[in-house]
């Protein structure tokens, strides 16, 4: 059973790194979509090199990339407003969801 856990928006930067370093070169897939209609905007498959935040008046972004020795994809999330994080009982990580304020869900899960 996964526990989902809400990261409050002034812990992201730091969660954010720590959850990079902990989990460079994890397999990832990656699905955008828009929750209220349920289309399905974007997916994309890869090994993590990095999720970086850039708060409000820096950017306010989240930025996913993946690649192993240079960048294969680049994924921005503008204005986001909610970020969850679904752990294993073991205590791996393996989802992340982050929701925009136009209430697009991007979910990063690990493989």
């Amino acid at each position: 059973m996964a526990i989902t856990t809400q990261i409050s928006q002034d812990q992201w930067q730091d969660f954010l790194v720590k959850f990079s370093n902990g989990n460079r070169g994890r397999a990832l897939s990656m699905e955008t979509f828009d929750s209220e209609s349920g289309d399905l905007a974007a997916t994309s498959q890869g090994q993590l090199m990095a999720v970086d935040y850039d708060p409000v008046g820096k950017g306010n972004d989240i930025v996913v990339t993946t690649g192993v020795d240079e960048i294969d994809y680049s994924h921005t999330i503008k204005a986001p407003v909610e970020l969850w994080q679904a752990q294993h009982d073991n205590g791996e990580v393996g989802a992340l969801e982050i929701i925009d304020q136009n209430n697009v869900k991007t979910i990063l899960s690990l493989n």
